[in-house]
């Protein structure tokens, strides 16, 4: 546990402090996959009490950044190509058929705000701005969809899927560039009020993720192996 870090000095509950810095430090690969949480060594790092600790794991259990395991307690995601599939599988149903009623919902305000997050996407040569950036273009999609289930549903699915970010981002440099003419296309259907194409170009869009973030799980899973 020496790679914990303090809370910063803008905390707003002390388990969301707790649960910001852990997250922080899970996806930036400070904390590796499989490290054992131990409740009263994070309480020690970081200075509170256990209360807040297993609040901020329940908070990153629900996000899929931890797990519990028998005789281990809370223990950081181990990504695998099996928990991925299950995971585009339902975003593939859920994503696509929110980004098909929000093209018939976005006014030009809307799909102004979209368009000026694409461009920012266009010219950022940095990959985890770019993957930030990218989530609030999916976010305010799914929110002009006018379903609110739904929307919570994907926001859960991806918060869930939050651990292969920082695979694709180590493990695929080129992938702002790879994903932006996809992100256009999605924002073209979505210009034109298509909903059918709106959707099939999500729908493209999650199935590539999911191919290329595959790829590199079972390329790391063959390099142990080896």
């Amino acid at each position: 546990m020496s790679s914990l870090q303090p809370l910063g000095s803008t905390p707003t509950t002390r388990a969301e402090a707790v649960a910001d810095d852990l997250r922080r430090q899970i996806l930036g690969g400070q904390i590796p996959p499989g490290t054992a949480l131990k409740q009263n060594d994070v309480a020690r790092a970081f200075a509170v009490s256990p209360t807040p600790v297993r609040e901020a794991f329940a908070r990153l259990q629900r996000e899929g950044l931890i797990t519990y395991e028998p005789h281990r307690g809370a223990v950081v995601f181990i990504p695998s190509v099996e928990d991925l599939r299950e995971n585009y599988e339902i975003r593939i149903a859920l994503e696509p058929l929110a980004t098909r009623a929000a093209a018939t919902r976005l006014d030009q305000d809307g799909l102004a705000a979209l368009r000026a997050l694409v461009d920012e996407m266009g010219r950022t040569s940095d990959a985890v701005a770019y993957f930030a950036l990218n989530q609030r273009f999916h976010e305010q999609i799914y929110a002009a969809a006018g379903r609110p289930n739904l929307a919570k549903l994907i926001a859960e699915l991806r918060d869930a899927s939050a651990a292969y970010v920082r695979i694709l981002i180590d493990g695929t440099p080129s992938s702002p560039a790879i994903a932006q003419p996809e992100h256009e296309a999605i924002l073209a259907a979505l210009e034109a009020r298509a909903p059918a194409r709106a959707a099939k170009a999500m729908a493209d869009h999650l199935r590539h993720n999911e191919t290329l973030m595959e790829a590199l799980l079972s390329a790391g899973d063959a390099g142990e192996a080896a």
